[in-house]
């Protein structure tokens, strides 16, 4: 397995939850996995066009493919499959905006050792299935063999799902704070922690 800074490491196999061994089903996307990985923000994209969540995301903007591709280079793009389809994508790194330096986080440490998951999606057609949570799950267990003590996100205020899940799976809003990118302008975000 080739970590977020590029450095091999030994690949993890297993997880342990609440006593049971499971399998990790991430893995890092390739370049080839690209397009796919657009065509799934693509259909979450659409889709949550139809809720009242409004991301703001925007395909031709983030996460466009630019972006996708220059994750996927620096090996911070991670997948899952279904059935051989990406079913959800995330970049995990350690790249954060200014504002988080700001936040009372309960772990402070070098951003060496806090990672960060963004653009977290999972297909729409597995909405209340397991895969979000196996996702977190997976990235969570990574970061933790990868030596990280804590990781930190940002949820915006309108995505109420996304904010559930993450409580559900023992994160904790530390603070909401108004936040600059550039594909939203300022919205407010709840700022999530969960201790590793």
């Amino acid at each position: 397995m080739v970590n977020m800074d590029g450095n091999t490491k030994v690949k993890i196999i297993v997880k342990v939850y609440k006593g049971k061994k499971e399998t990790i089903k991430m893995e890092w996307a390739t370049i080839k996995d690209a397009n796919e990985i657009l065509q799934l923000y693509t259909r979450v994209v659409e889709h949550v066009n139809t809720t009242n969540i409004k991301l703001g995301w925007n395909v031709d903007v983030y996460p466009n493919d630019e972006f996708i591709k220059t994750a996927i280079s620096n090996k911070q793009m991670c997948i899952i499959r279904e059935d051989n389809v990406i079913a959800a994508a995330a970049v995990v790194n350690h790249n954060v905006n200014d504002e988080y330096n700001d936040i009372d986080w309960v772990v402070k440490a070098p951003a060496s050792k806090i990672a960060t998951i963004h653009a977290l999606a999972v297909s729409p057609d597995l909405r209340g299935t397991k895969t979000s949570y196996t996702m977190l799950s997976d990235i969570e267990a990574y970061c933790k063999q990868n030596g990280d003590l804590a990781i930190h996100l940002d949820v915006i205020d309108t995505n109420i799902p996304a904010y559930k899940l993450y409580i559900r799976n023992g994160y904790t809003e530390v603070a909401c704070i108004k936040m600059f990118y550039e594909v939203v302008g300022t919205r407010e975000f709840w700022m999530m922690e969960h201790v590793l």
